[in-house]
């Protein structure tokens, strides 16, 4: 505020300034046409001749000043100076003077800038003929004396209010930035993971959308915080159970003494271990689906062509399974979506391998359109999911009572990449209540440029 209010009290004291060098200059100008006036008053003609009656009590009135020079010239239409000085400072080259016109013009006499009054008097009508000139000038001491007081007498008040005001805004910013200085010293005596509301006691009304958005980010790092660290710690039990029953295996193998039971042992650590990278894999493409919030780029992608080519490239393993896989469309001869072609891969990938796990012998894959957008389905004709538990098999972790196959994580990809999407996930029951479908429902795609 002080840098800004520098500038403008320059600004003011030159305004200031010239203001009242003006109003000064025009009094004193309005006193140097009188004198001219008066002067012109004098002159008389005598006998062809120009003279000038002015006794001297008048001329000393006249040229009477306390702090400037003032002087007079009186010259005939011939050009002769008939009284006062001889060398008048010259009328302005530009300027032509006519007759019963007054110019006033600055010039330099002796060296001093001087202010001078012109006045062509007209001679018509007496024996002389033509134009007299009657000039009257002065010094400008006394002029710029006066401004400079007049200047002083604004500006000396305009700083004293400048400076008061300069206190004060010190003083008022400085009181008002306490609470912030308050607040700061309580934030950063805090410790790393203290992720409690700031306390809005004592803070500042301005302050208080602001801190409630500050608290309920907090709040929503806190939540994210503790889902992280449930998230690890389900993942490290997860992982601890195949550990432990790898090395049970592993130490089962070594104590027996016969090549049968090695074979039991080994087999058993095979599987452990395919459950283990299963779970690593699911778990590295939950952490590359949160990572890719801040940087996913969406682009248009034919729906029909995505799904059917995830259901060419799984069809050897449900075949191997014994378990037939379709794929259909249904209203729509299209299915442009906004996505990003991997994830969704992704997302049908684990779709199709939860059907092949729990879903029974027969999976079919569905795009259908609508005026609402899009939708991919996955349906198979297994037990399905129970009404109750469909909400909450989006939790990480989370299984079916009863199942012991699987790491509990494939539906949460699947809602977690819809989401990214700006899509929804749907559970429902099959034809005649048998089974499972699950339903991602793709806003529309924008047309193309």
């Amino acid at each position: 505020m002080l840098a800004m209010m520098l500038p403008l009290f320059i600004l003011l004291w030159v305004i200031a300034y010239f203001y009242s060098q003006y109003f000064i200059n025009a009094a004193f100008d309005r006193s140097l046409i009188r004198r001219t006036y008066a002067l012109a008053d004098r002159v008389e003609v005598m006998q062809g001749q120009v003279q000038v009656d002015l006794p001297v009590a008048a001329s000393e009135l006249l040229v009477f000043d306390q702090e400037d020079l003032v002087f007079h010239s009186v010259v005939n239409p011939a050009g002769r100076v008939v009284d006062g000085e001889q060398d008048m400072p010259p009328l302005p080259a530009y300027q032509r003077i006519r007759p019963g016109q007054l110019i006033l013009y600055d010039g330099v006499k002796d060296g001093e800038k001087v202010r001078v009054a012109t006045f062509a008097l007209s001679l018509k009508g007496t024996s002389a003929r033509g134009t007299a000139l009657i000039q009257v000038g002065e010094t400008l001491s006394h002029r710029s004396a006066m401004a400079d007081r007049a200047t002083l007498a604004i500006v000396i008040p305009m700083l004293l209010m400048t400076l008061t005001a300069a206190v004060a805004i010190a003083y008022g910013v400085g009181k008002g930035l306490e609470p912030l200085s308050r607040l700061r010293d309580r934030l950063s005596a805090r410790q790393a993971f203290d992720l409690s509301p700031v306390p809005l006691e004592g803070t500042p009304a301005e302050l208080r959308p602001f801190l409630d958005e500050i608290n309920s980010l907090l709040q929503r790092l806190s939540e994210a915080v503790e889902s992280q660290s449930r998230f690890v710690a389900d993942a490290a039990h997860q992982l601890r159970t195949p550990i432990a029953g790898i090395r049970a295996q592993a130490e089962a193998a070594l104590a027996g003494g016969q090549p049968e039971d090695a074979q039991h042992a080994l087999a058993r650590i095979a599987q452990s271990t395919q459950t283990m990278g299963d779970l690593v894999q699911k778990l590295l493409i939950l952490a590359r689906v949160d990572a890719a919030e801040n940087t996913l780029r969406l682009s248009r992608l034919d729906g029909v062509e995505v799904v059917r080519e995830i259901a060419r490239e799984w069809v050897p393993q449900a075949l191997a399974k014994g378990v037939e896989i379709g794929f259909e469309m249904r209203d729509c001869s299209e299915a442009w979506v906004m996505g990003e072609a991997q994830l969704l891969r992704e997302m049908l990938a684990n779709l199709i391998d939860n059907a092949l796990r729990y879903g029974g012998t027969r999976i079919m894959l569905t795009v259908r359109c609508f005026g609402q957008g899009v939708a991919w389905q996955v349906a198979d004709n297994g037990p399905g999911i129970p009404a109750s538990q469909r909400a909450a098999v989006f939790a990480p972790f989370h299984r079916l009572s009863g199942s012991v196959d699987g790491a509990g994580l494939g539906l949460t990809i699947v809602e977690r990449i819809a989401h990214l999407h700006g899509a929804k996930v749907s559970l429902e029951a099959g034809e005649g209540g048998a089974g499972l479908v699950v339903s991602v429902i793709f806003p529309p795609a924008p047309a193309p440029a």
